[in-house]
């Protein structure tokens, strides 16, 4: 059976969709304890550094005539002069706001604590399956898995590189399925998909980028602490 304590899982075949054996998965990358406030916060740098303002425009930069509409007198009406105005429907705002950058430099160790969780709540949940290769994918086939695994939305990540935009374009087109890199793939597509697959070179390129990052981070806690004393 599965050890989940050690962070086994089947290997399947992504063809015939057979199990191939049990492989083993870092602990420290698909089973920590999941935080809920690492998560949130790479999610929430995630948002902010896709954020875009809206564009409120000042009386000055809208289109039209800036001429007085009407007679000052004789009208009967309220006084009016330009269309622009920012009284008026459409009109142009006195201080309209400006678009500004809200993206903000997260902390590396944050990053990868973030993807980590992400990595072994997916796990602990029965929702991540690793398979052989997806070096060799078509749209039938990814639709043939995602209704092996009976889900609505699954994402896909391969570590393979150089895939063909002309079937990325395709993908686009079929609601509940995704398919990223391990240098494309980002938290907020792995978290809000149902379902994680990852190919064999994923999961241990997302290992390796984790770990490296992981030893740096304690090496240089070492040699702070050393440096303090």
């Amino acid at each position: 059976g599965i050890n989940a304590e050690y962070g086994e899982t089947w290997l399947s075949s992504f063809r015939d969709f057979s199990k191939r054996g049990l492989i083993e998965l870092h602990p420290e990358v698909f089973a920590v304890p999941p935080r809920m406030d690492l998560i949130y916060d790479v999610i929430k740098w995630q948002d902010q550094c896709v954020r875009e303002d809206k564009i409120e425009y000042m009386r000055s930069e809208l289109p039209g005539s800036s001429n007085k509409q009407q007679p000052q007198k004789g009208t009967g009406k309220a006084r009016r002069k330009g269309k622009r105005a920012p009284h008026f429907k459409y009109g142009g705002r006195t201080l309209g706001s400006r678009p500004r950058d809200h993206g903000y430099d997260i902390d590396l160790n944050v990053l990868v604590d973030g993807f980590t969780n992400i990595c072994s709540a997916k796990y602990a949940q029965g929702d991540l399956y690793v398979v052989d290769s997806l070096r060799e994918f078509s749209i039938p086939s990814l639709l043939a898995f995602q209704d092996r695994i009976n889900t609505e939305s699954v994402l896909f990540v391969t570590g393979h590189r150089g895939l063909d935009s002309k079937q990325n374009m395709e993908i686009c087109f079929h609601k509940g399925i995704d398919l990223l890199t391990t240098e494309t793939v980002h938290p907020k597509a792995m978290l809000t998909h149902l379902k994680l697959v990852m190919d064999l070179a994923a999961v241990q390129q997302l290992e390796e980028w984790a770990l490296n990052i992981k030893q740096e981070h304690s090496l240089q806690e070492f040699v702070d602490y050393h440096d303090r004393s």
